[in-house]
């Protein structure tokens, strides 16, 4: 592939932290430790997937020294970076996005702290091509800003990870988070979190509760095009007009009905909601980016290219793996019959300016 020429940067990369809490522990301070001392272990979803010991994560991806598939920044520099010639993989922690299914905020914020100190002080350092997706608790908006604006000082924090519970990313709930990365001028990241539908504070789907996770995993894009909707519509680009959003392992294909929708729509209705000014899907192809995986490749490659053009791919998608899960999409099998031009855009150039990395 001659896009490799430039490098690849990878815009979803999942780090891990062995022991969940307890790994986590020289980054709490004394009083936290012992708030959750015999209680280390985040929690699942009830629907894993039908996988070897019921996990996302590749089994054949663990370290050499053991620990989870991610854990080891060394090992997944030689297994990922060096082997598919990534420029920069941005880190966005799964785990920490089990944060959301917390009740109490005070113990979301304390862990959300934590594992940004911990990525910052055992990952960033090893390597010079990993940049972070630093996570905030959502809960309590205004401590979430004070983290956003602390992580900003390190220059390889290149996003906010924004883990979603029941309120609408429209909502003005979210406008201290927003001010915070807009004035950092970080895009936030958004991301399933594996807590879907299974927990009173969680996220939850249309339509009710899934029965399977095959389900759970299909449901996906919904989340996505809910979360776009509300963003558009309550004029969050309009009174934030810096911000920038990643719709991450989402989907990109349902894009051309959601943006076709929403024009239809505002042109109807748009004395409900005068703020918005200009087509939605302007504002869309103007503020939002999507991640390629879990590529959503059609039978043929014509209707690839179909999609690629109604969402202007050129612009608005990035280039990411999944590593190291289950479905992982690596380059050298991904998009391998589109044009060198636009695999330049997709696998390095619109998320070099979008994270602002080159």
């Amino acid at each position: 592939m001659s896009v490799l020429k430039s490098g690849i940067i990878d815009t979803d990369v999942h780090p891990w932290v062995n022991g969940d809490i307890k790994g986590l522990l020289p980054y709490l301070s004394q009083s936290w430790q012992k708030h959750f001392d015999g209680r280390y272990t985040l929690p699942n979803h009830a629907l894993r997937p039908p996988l070897a010991r019921a996990s996302s994560n590749r089994i054949d991806e663990i370290p050499p020294n053991g620990g989870e598939p991610g854990s080891d920044p060394t090992y997944v520099s030689s297994q990922l970076l060096d082997r598919y010639n990534i420029k920069y993989a941005i880190l966005s922690s799964i785990q920490a996005g089990k944060l959301v299914t917390f009740p109490n905020s005070n113990e979301a914020i304390a862990l959300a702290r934590a594992f940004n100190d911990f990525m910052i002080n055992e990952w960033l350092p090893v390597d010079p091509r990993y940049k972070l997706a630093a996570c905030i608790a959502v809960h309590n908006p205004i401590e979430a800003a004070k983290e956003i604006r602390r992580v900003a000082q390190n220059k390889s924090v290149v996003a906010i990870f924004m883990p979603l519970f029941n309120i609408l990313m429209g909502n003005q709930h979210y406008h201290p988070i927003y001010d915070a990365a807009q004035e950092c001028g970080l895009p936030i990241f958004l991301h399933p979190t594996g807590t879907e539908g299974g927990f009173s504070t969680s996220l939850q789907f249309a339509g009710g509760v899934p029965s399977t996770y095959i389900e759970r995993h299909t449901s996906f894009p919904q989340i996505g095009m809910a979360q776009l909707n509300s963003l558009v519509f309550e004029g969050t680009f309009v009174k934030f007009p810096n911000l920038k959003v990643v719709l991450a392992e989402f989907g990109y294909s349902w894009l051309p009905h959601v943006l076709w929708r929403m024009d239809q729509n505002w042109r109807g209705f748009r004395k409900e909601i005068p703020w918005i000014t200009e087509e939605p899907s302007q504002i869309v192809l103007d503020k939002v980016r999507l991640t390629s995986q879990p590529v959503e490749e059609p039978n043929k490659n014509k209707y690839l290219m179909q999609i690629f053009e109604m969402i202007q791919a050129e612009k608005t998608l990035m280039f990411s793996t999944d590593y190291p899960h289950w479905d992982n999409d690596f380059p050298d099998h991904t998009f391998t019959s589109i044009p060198e031009e636009l695999k330049q855009r997709i696998f390095h150039d619109t998320a070099a300016e979008f994270f602002s990395l080159d």
